[in-house]
């Protein structure tokens, strides 16, 4: 403001020499005040008003100033209090980290008094209680943050974690969805509400929850169409236990187109639609199943889609099935078992061979065994299935059942699959996580081909049905 003023008068005086110099009548100034008569020039008068103005903005400014001092004084006050309050309040947090819990609740007392900002005093008296092991003073404080719109997000994810730490999934759910609503950008709600969900096999909020997720673009397209093909197969086969057939049927379909790489929801579509008579429909979802990804359930259940159907004419069907891709390690196992059927060993034994290659497993050897025992060596077939009592398993073999349908998981199965094929894609079976027996059993037996007689053979001494292995440990 003096700057200002100074500026001010330097310009005035200027003006007035400048006025001075080209001015031939500069005139004259009369002041007539309680009969005192004073007569000067115009310039002279000009120029006393300036040093009085000069001089009295100075005194003003004091004035001010002096006005203004108390509350200068209560404002430095506050800021000193305020400091004090924040040196509080960061010992505190330091000392609550360390574990120093009396020394954190004092200074938590202490910032709650300099402070007049309740929500870091809450979140100090939060964590002071949460280290010392005090979950319902912690929880007291975090219920206060929901007071406050800015702290809200805060004070759910403190209950949510103290419902956790206490075992309750209920309420710590209800905070994660609550969280949700509250923000659109943490993703922790996301992720809690949508993991809770699942533990807790609640397919259709899990299913909700991932589209809220999909639309805030809080996790991947890819991960969440995976996600949302295994949730939407798991609800399918929920609705079938409930005996809901036409709602399951839809769901699984839906799964399916999801994600038709993922066998478990082609195979639960596939059956619930054969219930309902719509074969046709569940042979061409198997069909575009098995150009995706090949698994010999979708083999199994295309196998069996006609009952009744001849010997040849199934042939025909799981052969231009297997055409569809004909160098997949599937299709040389579908198609060397067809040539087992007609008795064709040799064929048999070179698409066998080129599927070993790829994987020596247990299965593979025990169609070598068929193919030995089909030509009259029973010293190779011994050999073959010496070989697999000790050959790796197959995961695809292992959600086979031989007594009901495939993939026949439980909600805790389908929960691991959200992440296992939902995140990384790969289809890696429960059965075989839990170190179950597969498909074979505890005692190995024929896969596919061993269903359907063989061709007569005067070398065969023994049936197939009866081969006996040792029991796999």
């Amino acid at each position: 403001m003096l700057r200002v003023a100074f500026l001010l008068i330097i310009a005035v005086f200027a003006a007035l020499a400048s006025w001075q110099i080209i001015s031939t009548d500069p005139g004259t100034v009369e002041i007539n005040w309680f009969g005192v008569e004073v007569s000067t020039s115009a310039l002279f008068g000009l120029l006393l008003m300036v040093a009085v103005v000069a001089v009295a903005l100075p005194l003003l400014r004091l004035i001010m100033f002096l006005m203004d001092a108390p509350g200068r004084i209560n404002k430095a006050g506050q800021r000193a209090r305020t400091r004090r309050g924040q040196e509080a309040l960061a010992l505190g947090l330091i000392a609550a980290e360390a574990g120093e819990f009396e020394e954190a609740r004092r200074h938590a007392d202490k910032a709650e008094d300099l402070i007049d900002e309740p929500r870091l005093a809450l979140l100090l008296q939060a964590r002071s209680a949460e280290v010392s092991g005090d979950t319902a003073a912690a929880e007291r404080a975090y219920s206060g943050m929901l007071q406050n719109e800015d702290t809200e997000i805060l004070g759910r994810k403190g209950l949510m974690a103290a419902a956790l730490k206490r075992g309750d999934r209920t309420a710590a759910r209800a905070h994660a969805e609550a969280a949700m609503k509250a923000s659109k950008t943490a993703v922790w709600p996301f992720q809690y509400a949508f993991d809770l969900a699942v533990q807790a096999a609640d397919w259709e909020n899990a299913i909700e929850a991932l589209e809220l997720g999909d639309k805030r673009k809080l996790i991947e397209d890819k991960v969440a169409k995976r996600r949302r093909a295994v949730l939407m197969a798991a609800q399918a086969a929920k609705l079938e236990r409930e005996r809901r057939p036409e709602k399951a049927a839809d769901m699984a379909v839906k799964a399916f187109r999801m994600a038709p790489q993922f066998a478990p929801a082609a195979a639960l579509a596939s059956r619930l639609l054969v219930a309902e008579g719509k074969t046709e429909r569940a042979a061409a979802i198997l069909e575009e199943a098995w150009e995706n990804a090949p698994h010999p359930a979708l083999a199994y259940a295309y196998r069996d889609l006609i009952p009744g159907e001849t010997r040849e004419a199934r042939a025909e069907r799981m052969r231009t099935l297997a055409e569809k891709r004909r160098d997949n390690r599937e299709s040389k196992i579908v198609l060397a078992e067809l040539m087992m059927e007609r008795g064709d060993w040799g064929g048999a034994q070179a698409a066998l061979e080129d599927a070993y290659r790829e994987n020596p497993s247990s299965r593979i050897c025990i169609l070598f065994a068929q193919v030995a025992r089909g030509r009259g060596d029973e010293n190779g077939a011994r050999t073959w299935l010496a070989q697999a009592a000790a050959a790796p398993r197959e995961a695809d073999w292992s959600d086979l059942d031989p007594e009901g349908p495939a993939f026949l998981y439980d909600d805790n199965d389908w929960s691991r699959l959200v992440y296992v094929f939902g995140d990384g894609g790969q289809l890696i079976h429960p059965r075989m996580e839990r170190g179950q027996n597969d498909a074979l059993g505890p005692v190995l037996a024929l896969p596919t081909a061993a269903l359907t007689p063989p061709k007569p053979d005067t070398r065969i001494t023994t049936p197939v049905d009866e081969i006996e292995v040792e029991e796999v440990r």
